[in-house]
């Protein structure tokens, strides 16, 4: 799976556990969830031989940052997604290579390129970011392809 793939099966899957205006996210999801993307989740042990679950989603935490968003903002991280697998994000150049040409077909048509995997990087900013108009905001301007995904992670910095 790819990183975006991975952020909207974990999404479509907290979706499903929104009843109402609750939601339930427990250790057993987040674990189930892991499980399902191919993320393999090892308790730790702590000293007296007992488990250690709050360490435990530490490397993932910033997937799951991203895929726990709602309404809005969740279709505007969407939007930018969507914009990356089309190679439309500000900035981003996909790897100069020869054309390719399908081996099937006598016409030699060319074969999309497809883009390079996103990375969580510029994404990480974003975590520590509470004001929903801010985050709004900026995701718009990515949207709108006013900023590069490395421009949207130094404005979420400052």
């Amino acid at each position: 799976m790819t990183f975006i793939q991975r952020v909207r099966f974990i999404h479509n899957e907290f979706e499903e556990n929104i009843s109402g205006d609750k939601i339930n996210i427990t250790l057993e999801f987040r674990k189930a969830c892991c499980m399902e993307i191919g993320y393999q989740i090892v308790d730790k042990i702590n000293s007296k031989g007992s488990k250690v679950n709050s360490d435990i989603f530490r490397s993932i935490d910033n997937i799951f940052q991203l895929a726990f968003r709602t309404r809005e903002i969740w279709e505007l991280i969407n939007d930018i997604f969507s914009m990356w697998e089309n190679i439309g994000i500000k900035n981003y150049n996909v790897k100069k290579t020869k054309p390719l040409t399908c081996s099937s077909c006598k016409s030699g048509h060319e074969m999309k390129q497809l883009p390079e995997d996103m990375t969580i990087t510029p994404w990480r900013a974003l975590q520590g970011v509470k004001d929903e108009f801010f985050f709004k905001e900026i995701l718009s301007h990515v949207k709108l392809g006013e900023l590069s995904l490395e421009e949207m992670s130094e404005e979420f910095q400052k």
